[in-house]
């Protein structure tokens, strides 16, 4: 099937959750207790067992083994010589190669266990493709935003998002969404697609001017790609430590989703580094586990649900774990829970967004609403007249990481709310069947008209969406009292009066009485059952009595009807 009918036919499935077991082989030998270890794997993996996540997923461990030439794809041949060769090294051999490079251990089983890490990466890419499954999550390790075309870099010995995107073009994609969230700016992806207009790279990471690693101009928000890729390369620099849930999000909702929805790309994938993480021992930014998963959430938006999430970073172990848990749990259907929105975001991100908006409105319009100096005569706003500032200073390069000590690491713990229930959640569709009995009797091509249910019903149903919930025809009809919880009785004996009257009347009643509404004599039959629609759907929500809120004190519909109706005018 052509990749353009699959997008017309796309179904729910599953949410892969994919491990690279010989993860494990890969250590650092010169320093044990080095934070990019198989713990980080380990901690994830307990914390989506002990919260029953990981049972609600489709679990994949073995992989068809991929060769030189699939690495060929995203890395010059030359590279994969000399990595695939260390296999056949001393280890004092491959400690003396991996000097050559920026932060690189291995081991004689690395490029294996890197191979198996890209293995996963495409087979889970294959199946979401495919419309095998909806979303995935890779949890695998070295991780591989930092490895260019040329050289392994950052812990990274191949890059593996790039061969993410590699077989989504294999399999039809024409527009790659990849957004890099790791606290280091990923200068490997960057690269290998800087002037490739099919991938829109996007990263937000600390940079300080070019003082935080790994200290280069090009990680400025003025790179914005080169020939055809000009304009689909976006960073947004993070100038200051202690950036919050606050920062993050405004940079989501207002550089990052317009941006995203304007590329209108067929598959998305997510750099998922959680050293952007509060505790992080590298990171030193404040972003919360549930702020990393609204992400997530509105990046699912996008490509019609077809996400992958790929572990780079994150050196707090037990931190990660917790963002990992709840970006999984997203990734099943959940809503996120809310963020931390305690205080705005700071005034170097503004200027970091403003910044990277002015330099992209020339190549995309969803930045129009921007000011510019050109419509802004009275006052200057330095911010859209971008300044370059690169403060890095070669005599203070950052020392290579070191042992951390996990356990004294700030950490968090799961809450019962964390955990999934034992039974799949379910979603319930309510529809009140004779809607078609109120429509408007002068305008045939009204918008609001019966037609919309049925079209929503249809789509739901071709979609494949219908059949996981429970559909419900409702037969409660709200009552007197129930309706006037809200409303007047008043405009309830109108709306009474419309059951015995002539059509010349009901079109005469409702513009005198009424403001934009149509009225049939079954007007109010259908409303009713709309009205205990909802109220049937409420009490299935089962919402325990504690968490209820009474306004002084209780108070009868009678009662509150009466004192609005003191208060009441003419108008309806």
């Amino acid at each position: 099937m052509l990749f353009e009918d699959r997008q017309n036919n796309i179904k729910t499935g599953p949410t892969l959750v994919g491990f690279n077991e010989s993860q494990n082989e890969h250590e650092n030998t010169v320093c044990p207790k080095h934070p990019e270890s198989s713990d980080r794997i380990q901690k994830i993996k307990e914390a989506l067992q002990q919260t029953k996540v990981l049972e609600k997923c489709h679990v994949l461990t073995s992989f068809l083994e991929i060769d030189d030439a699939d690495l060929e794809l995203t890395h010059a041949k030359s590279m994969v010589k000399e990595m695939v060769e260390s296999k056949t090294k001393t280890q004092e051999e491959i400690n003396s190669q991996c000097e050559k490079y920026d932060s690189i251990f291995m081991t004689e089983n690395s490029i294996k266990v890197a191979k198996d890490g890209i293995a996963c990466v495409r087979d889970l890419t294959n199946r979401i493709m495919l419309g095998e499954a909806m979303n995935g999550f890779a949890v695998i390790r070295p991780p591989g935003h930092h490895a260019d075309s040329s050289q392994p870099c950052g812990f990274c010995i191949f890059n593996n998002v790039a061969q993410a995107a590699e077989e989504a073009f294999f399999n039809g994609a024409e527009r790659i969404l990849i957004v890099d969230l790791d606290v280091h700016h990923g200068q490997g992806t960057q690269r290998i697609f800087y002037e490739d207009k099919r991938v829109l790279y996007f990263s937000i990471h600390r940079y300080e001017h070019g003082v935080y690693w790994p200290h280069l101009p090009e990680s400025d928000f003025d790179h914005i790609g080169a020939g055809v890729g000009l304009g689909y390369n976006a960073n947004i620099p993070l100038n200051e430590t202690g950036c919050t849930d606050s920062d993050y999000l405004s940079i989501l909702f207002h550089i990052l989703l317009p941006l995203a929805t304007q590329f209108d790309p067929h598959f998305v994938i997510v750099s998922a580094g959680f050293d952007s993480l509060i505790g992080d021992p590298l990171g030193g930014m404040l972003l919360t586990p549930d702020g990393y998963s609204h992400f997530i959430y509105h990046l699912k938006s996008l490509a019609q649900g077809r996400l992958l999430v790929v572990l780079e970073g994150g050196y707090n172990h037990q931190m990660s774990a917790v963002a990992a848990q709840k970006c999984v749990r997203v990734l099943l259907g959940h809503a996120p829970y809310p963020a931390s929105m305690e205080e705005p975001p700071k005034e170097s991100t503004v200027t970091s967004c403003v910044n990277l908006a002015s330099v992209l409105r020339h190549h995309w319009n969803c930045f129009d609403y921007f000011p510019s100096r050109a419509t802004m005569r009275l006052a200057e706003w330095p911010v859209v007249n971008p300044k370059i500032e690169f403060k890095y200073d070669p005599s203070s390069r950052s020392a290579d990481t070191g042992e951390i000590i996990q356990s004294d690491l700030s950490s968090t713990k799961f809450t019962e709310s964390d955990n999934m229930p034992s039974d799949e959640m379910e979603t319930f569709i309510y529809f009140n069947e004779g809607d078609d009995a109120h429509f408007d009797l002068e305008e045939d091509n009204h918008p609001e008209k019966p037609a919309r249910t049925r079209r929503i019903l249809k789509t739901l149903k071709e979609s494949g969406v219908l059949e996981k919930c429970i559909e419900k025809n409702s037969e409660r009809v709200a009552t007197d009292e129930e309706i006037r919880m809200v409303h007047t009785k008043k405009m309830l004996d109108h709306l009474k009066k419309t059951e015995t009257m002539k059509d010349e009347e009901l079109m005469e009643e409702a513009e005198k009485e009424f403001n934009s509404i149509f009225l049939t004599r079954d007007t109010l039959k259908v409303a009713r059952k709309a009205v205990g629609a909802v109220l049937e759907q409420t009490d299935h929500l089962e919402i325990p009595m504690e968490t209820w809120h009474i306004v002084n004190g209780p108070m009868s519909p009678e009662e509150l009807r009466d004192d609005s109706e003191e208060e009441e005018t003419d108008d309806i």
